[in-house]
Formats: structure tokens, C-alpha cells, sequence
């Protein structure tokens, strides 16, 4: 099973403004931590198909493989 694109792509970076006020430092801070739970998500489900891919493979049938 190939690894779908959309999970490997790059995870969006929040944009900085030139000027940020403290509740503009809340907000980005929101942001920026939205995208790293998002690219959290994408990696564990890549990590998934891995071990489902090394389940199923012939040559690796019975060895436990972490991910961690």
C-alpha cells in the first residue's frame, strides 16, 4: 500500500507577522500548535501503513517491528 501524499507532504508553517501583539502571540501560538498535532496525526498513520506493509510482507512475517 503506498503511502498516500497528502501524508508526507511538508506541515504548514503559521505565518509571523511583522508586527505580533501578545493576544497576536496567543493566536499564532494556537496555530503553530495545530500544526504540529495535524503533522503528529500524519505521521502516526504513516506509521501504521508501515507496520501493516511489514505485517503482510513475507520476509518480515512474525518480527515485531517499533516504530517509536
Amino acid at each position: 500500500m503506498p503511502i498516500p501524499p497528502q501524508l508526507t507532504a511538508d506541515c504548514p508553517l503559521p505565518v509571523i507577522p511583522d508586527e505580533l501583539t501578545y493576544g497576536g502571540a496567543i493566536l499564532l501560538l494556537t496555530d503553530a500548535m495545530k500544526s504540529i498535532a495535524d503533522c503528529d496525526h500524519d505521521k502516526r498513520a504513516i506509521r501504521e501503513i508501515e507496520a501493516e506493509r511489514i505485517k503482510k510482507s513475507p520476509r518480515l512475517e512474525g518480527h515485531e517491528v517499533n516504530y517509536q
